[in-house]
């Protein structure tokens, strides 16, 4: 006899492929392999004694305030532990319930499953004032820095011709397309259109308009739907859209910003956008928390260790977060010097349930995820 402690993380059908269990106890055992945290804010008590009840009676937990019991407090915040078996038994046992359990229930019957692969998509700017000097090319060198992504197979090619970084100022729609007209003719008469997914980093309509009708498939609009046309446009060209989260706009916003309830606030701004989405017949849409527009380094933090929180809308989610000041703020760096903890982040972003990750470093990416994939393959 042997004994051996392993990763809890491990693929659990991979350890019963070394098993060999019987079929139907694998797939019942596989619920109970992860516990899920689940937060809930200004619990009453009576639904807090109610909830405690019922999760003790299937094996799950919640903490509570120790003045629960007492009922010297009116409201408490609370934590629900449960394995995915546990939460399909208080799912039926809540939707019973008054105090506002029911909306628990609709909660948790929510899918929150996360994606088993990472897709790149790689940066190319053509502009002279992009926040990152490596990623910037102009017209003569674009079809270098183009091939070279290509030949790595990312997924998406993003194109952007003006800055987003804090304190910008845009550079009009007449010079953004200036700068974009000869690339955008260029993926489209050498056919590399095919070759990726093409994506327009930009709220101009014109612009948008002209990629589109030059093989391009994706608008990544960083202006959080302040101009709805852009939506018709990803309907009228069965495109896929990009809706990213930004407190006020690149020239405005704050060093510091506030949020009441940061998760709650970003998921009410999802909600109502993507039901505006929804009527206007886009069929395709991508939720970006915007990494960096408007939120501190602690707030840029939060949003990707609880990522997960966000699958409930049933979108992939990308995240950026390459070379940004996050990084500085834990560990002072120049832009050239942050490649590590770019790469930490977007691991951290893919565990927690981003599906496109956003790349200025194409190369390093792909070995990084190439890793984790081998990593989620092995056994024992």
């Amino acid at each position: 006899m042997k004994f051996f402690k392993i990763n809890p993380n491990t693929n659990f059908n991979l350890l019963c492929s070394f098993i060999n269990p019987h079929k139907f106890g694998q797939k019942i055992m596989s619920e109970k392999t992860q516990i899920h945290f689940i937060l809930i804010k200004d619990l009453s008590v009576s639904a807090a004694n109610i909830l405690k009840q019922d999760a003790l009676r299937v094996g799950a937990e919640l903490v509570t305030h120790k003045e629960v019991i007492t009922a010297k407090i009116t409201h408490s915040n609370a934590l629900l532990m449960a394995t995915k078996e546990q939460i399909q038994k208080l799912i039926a046992k809540e939707k019973l319930q008054d105090f506002g359990l029911k909306n628990l229930a609709n909660f948790l019957e929510n899918d929150f499953t996360k994606p088993k692969n990472a897709e790149l998509m790689a940066v190319i700017n053509v502009n002279e004032d992009s926040f990152n000097e490596q990623s910037r090319v102009n017209e003569k060198n674009f079809e270098k820095k183009l091939i070279e992504f290509l030949e790595l197979e990312p997924e998406y090619i993003d194109i952007g011709a003006v800055s987003s970084r804090p304190k910008s100022v845009y550079c009009g729609k007449e010079e953004e397309f200036r700068r974009l007209k000869g690339v955008l003719d260029l993926i489209y008469s050498q056919n590399y259109y095919e070759k990726a997914i093409f994506s327009l980093d930009s709220f101009d309509e014109y612009c948008l308009e002209y990629a589109l009708n030059k093989g391009f498939k994706f608008i990544n609009d960083i202006s959080s739907l302040r101009n709805v046309n852009l939506a018709k446009l990803a309907s009228k060209y069965n495109a896929k859209y990009c809706l990213m989260h930004m407190q006020n706009d690149p020239l405005t916003m704050q060093d510091d910003p506030k949020y009441d309830d940061l998760l709650d606030e970003m998921s009410s701004f999802f909600k109502e956008k993507l039901e505006i989405l929804d009527t206007l017949g886009v069929k395709e849409s991508i939720l970006d928390v915007g990494i960096g527009f408007g939120k501190s380094a602690e707030h840029n933090m939060i949003l990707i260790k609880h990522l997960e929180h966000f699958l409930k809308f049933k979108k992939p989610l990308l995240v950026g977060a390459s070379r940004k000041s996050v990084i500085n703020a834990y560990h002072k760096s120049e832009v050239k010097d942050r490649l590590a903890g770019t790469l930490y982040l977007h691991l951290k972003a893919f565990e927690n349930g981003a599906s496109i990750i956003r790349v200025h470093d194409l190369y390093e990416h792909k070995q990084l995820f190439a890793l984790e994939k081998a990593m989620q393959g092995i056994g024992v």
